[in-house]
């Protein structure tokens, strides 16, 4: 993503250092060595994390964030999807504290963002039509959630409830009563659960308006995606240019540079979907869940495309544990289906007001 306007020093201060993490923290070859557990957390690199301001860019000033800041949202997702980074960042940094700064009483947020700041709380969002569906009655919170992204990890859950005739959050601690936690890893790395409520006791957020918390979700995602895309692409380029056969790099034939060309078109045109939405999450512009829809769609759709064709670029090692590249094929995939689908997006994008 080429630096916009939009973008300022701070952005471009946390893309810098989160790229020279993601390097140093995160290379392939050493993380391949861990087990799957080390992999799907390590309390050092998400203390890390939250010591370079990681966890703030979307907690307000009033509450000792930085403010909801859509240009580092987007650079920081873009450097998790490069390295391959599976710790709560886009949960708990980005939809989760957006969640609370929207909905949370000055009270709950004196509560929670301090801690979600400092690295001690992480926490799993549950979107109303994204995973399943809750209900808020006398006894507390019934229904049943799927695939909650980080749930195996959270500390609190925040729960968007049908409570009569609106909706409504709820926040919910991992041990409270009613509520059984069912976790899986998902293909890339990452993990979720199906979460379970019988009554489960909840603390009520304040009733206001839900604002664009799903949007930054969305947009995190599409993001995330777009730093696979970049490794893949990158990596598919140097293994074309290298591997021979019959004394010539593979990359020397038409039909494989041509394969190498469609692939940078999607990505520089994914990169530029994504830009179009961080601008317009930026601005607060009446349009941007016409342009963060339209780049999850997107981005969902050639993502997956552009890692299938790396992969079948790499010949058979290109589906192995030990090559790279089927990690970015699985981040991508993963991406494609959180926060909404790409058909959910589509329907979402033509629904939306466009912009004037």
């Amino acid at each position: 993503m080429k630096r916009d306007a939009f973008l300022d020093d701070t952005d471009a201060a946390l893309a810098e250092a989160a790229q020279r993490f993601g390097r140093q923290r995160f290379a392939f070859d050493a993380r391949q060595r861990l087990t799957s557990g080390q992999r799907r957390f390590d309390p050092a690199a998400w203390r890390d994390m939250a010591e370079m301001g990681w966890l703030a860019v979307a907690t307000g000033e009033d509450d000792g964030g930085l403010g909801l800041r859509a240009g580092s949202i987007a650079l920081l997702a873009r450097a998790a999807g490069a390295a391959g980074i599976n710790e709560p960042l886009a949960s708990t940094a980005f939809a989760g504290a957006d969640v609370l700064r929207l909905n949370a009483t000055p009270a709950q947020r004196a509560d929670w963002l301090p801690r979600l700041l400092a690295g001690e709380l992480r926490l799993a969002c549950a979107f109303a039509g994204q995973h399943g569906s809750v209900r808020a009655e006398g006894d507390g919170l019934h229904g049943r959630l799927e695939v909650v992204l980080d749930a195996d990890l959270a500390d609190l859950l925040l729960i968007e409830a049908e409570d009569g005739s609106r909706r409504r959050w709820y926040a919910v601690a991992a041990d409270a009563p009613g509520l059984a936690r069912s976790p899986y890893p998902l293909m890339d790395g990452r993990a979720a659960a199906t979460l379970v409520l019988q009554g489960c006791q909840a603390d009520a957020l304040a009733p206001t308006a839900n604002g664009h918390s799903p949007l930054v979700a969305a947009l995190a995602a599409a993001a995330d995606a777009v730093g696979a895309m970049e490794v893949a692409f990158g990596l598919t380029l140097e293994y074309v240019k290298t591997r021979k056969q019959f004394g010539v790099s593979i990359g020397s034939h038409q039909v494989v540079a041509h394969r190498a060309v469609d692939m940078l078109i999607r990505l520089e045109e994914c990169r530029a979907v994504v830009a179009g939405a961080t601008r317009a999450l930026h601005s607060g512009d009446a349009a941007r869940g016409y342009e963060v829809h339209a780049a999850k769609a997107y981005v969902g759709q050639q993502g997956r495309l552009l890692a299938q064709e790396a992969v079948q670029l790499h010949g058979g090692i290109g589906i192995t544990e030990e090559c790279a590249v089927s990690h970015c094929l699985r981040r991508i995939l993963v991406d494609e289906q959180l926060c909404g689908s790409t058909r959910d997006h589509l329907r979402s994008f033509a629904a939306s007001p466009k912009r004037r």
